[in-house]
């Protein structure tokens, strides 16, 4: 049996906050100011509308680019009523009807491409997942050879670390001295970033042998089966092993080409869901919550009691981490809040970590407006030199 503790309880309530407002403002007609949760940091900040990856900031420009413009698309119900931004309108237009021209193999180098780069996210703007991306342009493709092109001769900036960040790509080959003069123009292509560099030479390989991989297999995969044959493919090709971006891909593919998955199988949990699991349940000697035995024995509980599929719950868990800090984003479109009286509506005061109204009740911080990042972990204990366990007390006062 798991060892819940009031976190779980919170997860759940912020769970079925997260689902209403999905339904309300995300995929519905509702702006999110209107969305009455009762909720101000919900209700301002649109990263907490989701418990479905497919929906979440970071895939929209693929569902647009998946479904191009037709009812076919999600999203369908709100663009036919006008309920569009301009970054939709453009991309979902451009794309339409690629699906008669792209086969497996080419969705899987969207995918990859779009994850390695950054999944185009800036939490600060709105809409959230159109942020530096080549896929705005990818449509003008048919084949990987081409979209391959379009990375080579790119003059635009299409990787992003804002909200996700990107591999360490391999280093680019350096040329022959002697050669170098042919190098771009009757010789190799010279590349200046690992990033290209990984896309035109290795991800073309991967998309299509994963293709077979996927197509060949005599049953549905579970996720993990899907993670181990892409790490070992990385292994083979001497690259580092991109366990998030590619935890990330195995998702495109659950939520896009689910024919080929066991989408309720147990995924991987990034560094997030790690911290957020730690905090739903205790282990009976308070070690191992980073085991995957713990971390899959909370996430069975959640699925049973939310109905929420493993590789969704695992976003939810980083989202509600973010929810619990209060997280915001400061400057681009949200630099008009309030950060000293826009709060989450969780019933848990004592969190340590990351953005609290008892951090400022208590005079360790004198204003949170102005800052520049969010501010991470204990940063704000260590800052006022309070040890965690002072802060605990000091908020029972309060």
């Amino acid at each position: 049996m798991v060892n819940t503790t009031p976190y779980y309880d919170e997860f759940k309530y912020y769970f079925k906050l997260a689902k209403d407002q999905q339904d309300k403002s995300n995929l519905g007609h509702i702006p999110h100011k209107d969305s009455q949760l009762n909720d101000p940091l919900m209700e301002t900040i649109e990263l907490y509308d989701v418990v479905e990856r497919k929906f979440a900031g970071f895939s929209q420009i693929v569902n647009d680019a998946f479904y191009g413009w037709s009812e076919d698309h999600p999203y369908w119900s709100r663009m036919d009523a006008g309920l569009y931004t301009q970054q939709r309108k453009e991309v979902a237009t451009k794309w339409t009807n690629k699906r008669d021209t792209f086969g497996l193999p080419e969705w899987l180098y969207v995918f990859i491409l779009h994850r390695v780069c950054g999944s185009a996210i800036n939490y600060g703007t709105k809409p959230s997942g159109y942020h530096n991306t080549l896929l705005f342009d990818l449509w003008q493709s048919d084949t990987i050879e081409e979209m391959c092109d379009q990375v080579r001769f790119a003059n635009k900036t299409f990787y992003t670390s804002i909200g996700y960040q990107f591999p360490a790509f391999p280093k680019p080959p350096k040329p022959k001295v002697e050669a170098a003069p042919l190098f771009g123009i009757e010789g190799d292509y010279v590349y200046k970033r690992g990033g290209d560099y990984f896309l035109c030479e290795f991800a073309p390989r991967l998309a299509r042998e994963l293709a077979t991989f996927l197509e060949t297999s005599n049953k549905k995969l579970d996720l993990r089966e899907i993670g181990d044959w892409m790490f070992d493919w990385n292994k083979s090709n001497n690259l580092r092993v991109y366990r998030f971006q590619y935890a990330a891909i195995i998702a495109d593919i659950a939520d896009w080409f689910p024919e080929f998955v066991n989408t309720e199988s147990m995924f991987y949990y990034g560094t997030n869901a790690v911290e957020c699991i730690g905090y739903l349940a205790d282990t009976p000697n308070g070690k191992g919550k980073k085991s995957e035995e713990f971390l899959d024995s909370v996430m069975k509980l959640i699925y049973e009691e939310t109905g929420s599929v493993p590789y969704n719950a695992e976003d939810v868990a980083c989202d509600f981490i973010r929810w619990i800090e209060n997280y915001v984003r400061p400057g681009a479109d949200y630099a008009d809040v309030n950060m000293d009286t826009l709060w989450n509506s969780s019933s848990i005061k004592d969190h340590p970590y990351g953005r609290q109204k008892a951090m400022l009740d208590l005079g360790l911080v004198e204003t949170f407006n102005g800052i520049k990042n969010h501010p991470s972990d204990d940063a704000v204990l260590k800052a006022a030199n309070v040890s965690l366990e002072d802060y605990k007390l000091k908020c029972k006062t309060l």
